[in-house]
C-alpha cells in the first residue's frame, strides 16, 4: 500500500510499505493491505511502519489519516522522526488550540 505523510513544512514521508500502526481518537489502528477506506483523526501518534525492513518510528501531531483505495494520506500539523521535539510541538499546538477556542467562544 502506499503511505504518504505531509505537514505544512511539506511531504515528510512517501513509499510503499506493508501497513503501518497510528494512535487515532477511535483508538490504535493497524492499517494492512485491503483495509476499509476510512477517514480517522489523531491528536499525536507514533506511527511504525511495518515491513521487512525496521523503520524508525515517525511522530505527528494534530492530524486525520484518510485512507481510500489502498492509498493512506496522513496529514499532519507537525511530522517529525524526532520523538521529543514532536511531543514539544505538539504541546504548544494544543495549548494554542485550546487558547483559540477560549477567545472564539469569549466573544
Amino acid at each position: 500500500m502506499k503511505l504518504k505523510i505531509v505537514s505544512p513544512m511539506g511531504q515528510f514521508f512517501e513509499g510503499e510499505v506493508e501497513g503501518f500502526v497510528i494512535d487515532t481518537k477511535d483508538g490504535q489502528q493497524t492499517v494492512l493491505e485491503e483495509h476499509i477506506d476510512c477517514l480517522s483523526f489523531f491528536d499525536y501518534s507514533e506511527i511504525i511502519i511495518l515491513d521487512k525492513v525496521a523503520s524508525e518510528p515517525i511522530f505527528v501531531a494534530l492530524g486525520y489519516l484518510h485512507l481510500v483505495q489502498n492509498e493512506a494520506n496522513i496529514m499532519a500539523q507537525f511530522a517529525s522522526a524526532d520523538a521529543e521535539q514532536a511531543e514539544r510541538i505538539f504541546e504548544r499546538l494544543n495549548k494554542r488550540k485550546h487558547t483559540e477556542s477560549r477567545r472564539t467562544n469569549d466573544k
